[in-house]
């Protein structure tokens, strides 16, 4: 039987509830829309972290932000972690990545991809127009800039020519990332007097946030952006949307016409959303708002099963890898965490988790004072500084900081998340039962059910239950050393991961 191909498209810093499929009244996103009409809609899936290459990775190993302790944008894993890439690619599929990367380790890129474009834009720094953190302006069509076609013609080429084995295609848009810029017709779609303000702009509770969204405000600037300025940076953040869809649109229809649609699964999913003026910010930043948090994610068969459905009950990013790998035949490496939900998909279970974890932050503390003079466009240091942790069980959300003040919400009766209940006295109960929670999720990032006593040292030379996941062998060196373990046990055990030591975990590949 002939293996599925994958196909998963990414647009950078999209939030969920700027799609119509998850309730937007007027962006159109007409492509998008279809995919979800077509598959199945994750309607509370949550990433792992709201920063662009922590959640990559937990996206791609299927681990949690805390256990492979990658924390800011710019964070790469090693392609030698076990991973939904080298998965595919040990299973014969040809593997392609037009985009921004994000992710794996920049030196090995050529050795995971058989094809690659990678491409990553920042915010634009560079561009003239660029100068604030809300900063929005019409993108040329000539400048280099301009990439979302590009990367969508280059993915439906990939497509075109690889016609002898199975594929994975990830296409990784810049857009609808900032700075909010989209080239003509784009720049135009939306009329920025006709946009409405969000409660999340007009009525939050600046005492009742943490610190370090006043630091990253003054930092940003933002006391000088005007209603005129932010509503016009939201029409371009909606038509950068509407760019994505088109090329989301192209991608299907080549699909539809080469009849590869019926092999083909696809991804849709979006690392992690966006502030656009919500508590009187832009970009991103170390909190768990669901603008930031709160990601949309489609999962169409193709076969059609699951068409229309909503799954409604919680879910996180780490749970699409093992999902995609048991859809596709292909091993969940026992390094993996999350949880496959193509049985309960098959039997209608939406029911979900009944927690989410959501971590954040450098190995800083909060930057609790503004710096007098120092102005940044985009949540650069110390933005990023001070780590938090979330947990969400039915409709309420906590979020602790490690030295700031923490919050808690009733996404029921508050979805806009304006009253902080944090120290209300009514919600102690619930606060006290959701911090013992979180304190157990984050002291399990690490821990996986295998089913079995033993770990595969064979296919698995770490046993990543006891090792650190990006393990080099220097503690298997260690062990030997002192003697320790050197029983009957230990030893063909010892000899086996030292004899695959250099060469790290298998792919099939040259790593």
């Amino acid at each position: 039987m002939k293996k599925y191909n994958l196909v998963i498209i990414t647009p950078d810093q999209l939030r969920a509830d700027y799609l119509g499929c998850y309730g937007h009244p007027s962006i159109g996103t007409k492509h998008i829309d279809s995919l979800a009409a077509e598959g199945v809609r994750f309607e509370n899936m949550y990433c792992a972290a709201p920063l662009c290459g922590p959640s990559r990775c937990s996206f791609a190993t299927s681990t949690y932000f805390s256990e492979h302790n990658h924390r800011n944008y710019w964070s790469t894993i090693s392609p030698k972690v076990p991973n939904l890439v080298t998965s595919l690619k040990k299973a014969g599929y040809r593997t392609g990545m037009f985009g921004k990367n994000h992710l794996f380790t920049y030196s090995e890129l050529n050795k995971v991809w058989d094809c690659l474009d990678e491409i990553c834009l920042g915010n634009y720094d560079g561009h003239p127009a660029y100068k604030k953190a809300y900063s929005s302006f019409t993108l040329e069509e000539d400048h280099p800039f301009n990439i979302t076609g590009r990367l969508t013609e280059e993915a439906i080429h990939f497509m075109e020519e690889t016609r002898d084995r199975p594929y994975l295609l990830w296409v990784n848009y810049q857009d609808p990332h900032p700075a909010y810029c989209c080239p003509r017709p784009y720049d135009t779609m939306f009329d920025p007097k006709e946009i409405e303000l969000s409660p999340r702009v007009t009525a939050y509770e600046k005492e009742k946030q943490p610190v370090r969204n006043e630091v990253f405000r003054i930092h940003s600037q933002m006391e000088a952006c005007s209603g005129e300025e932010l509503r016009r940076a939201m029409a371009h953040y909606m038509g950068q949307i509407r760019y994505v869809d088109d090329s989301v649109g192209r991608i299907m229809e080549y699909l539809k016409e080469s009849g590869g649609k019926r092999e083909t699964v696809v991804l849709f999913f979006s690392d992690h959303g966006e502030l656009l003026g919500d508590y009187g910010m832009t970009h991103k930043n170390p909190t768990f708002y669901e603008c930031l948090s709160h990601i949309p994610a489609i999962l169409v068969h193709p076969e059609g099963k699951w068409r229309g459905l909503s799954f409604e009950g919680l879910t996180e990013e780490v749970d699409l890898a093992p999902t995609l790998l048991e859809l596709l035949g292909v091993e969940i490496p026992p390094t993996m965490t999350g949880t496959s939900w193509a049985a309960a998909l098959d039997k209608g279970d939406t029911t979900g988790k009944e927690t989410i974890l959501c971590e954040v932050g450098g190995g800083c503390p909060t930057w609790k004072q503004p710096i007098e003079g120092f102005t940044i466009t985009a949540p650069h240091a110390p933005t990023s500084f001070g780590a938090g942790a979330m947990i969400r069980r039915g409709s309420l959300k906590l979020s602790i900081y490690g030295d700031d003040c923490c919050e808690l919400y009733d996404l029921d009766s508050d979805p806009y998340e304006l009253h902080n209940l944090y120290e209300e006295p009514e919600f102690r109960k619930a606060r006290e039962e959701l911090t013992l929670l979180l304190l157990k999720r984050v002291m399990s990032v690490k821990v996986r059910d295998i089913g079995k006593l033993t770990w595969d040292y064979e296919a698995y030379p770490y046993d990543v239950r006891f090792e650190p996941l990006e393990n080099t062998g220097e503690a298997l060196k260690d062990i030997r050393a002192s003697g320790i373990g050197g029983g009957i046990i230990m030893k063909p055990v010892l000899d086996s991961m030292e004899a695959k030591e250099a060469g790290g975990f298998d792919i099939g590949g040259d790593i």
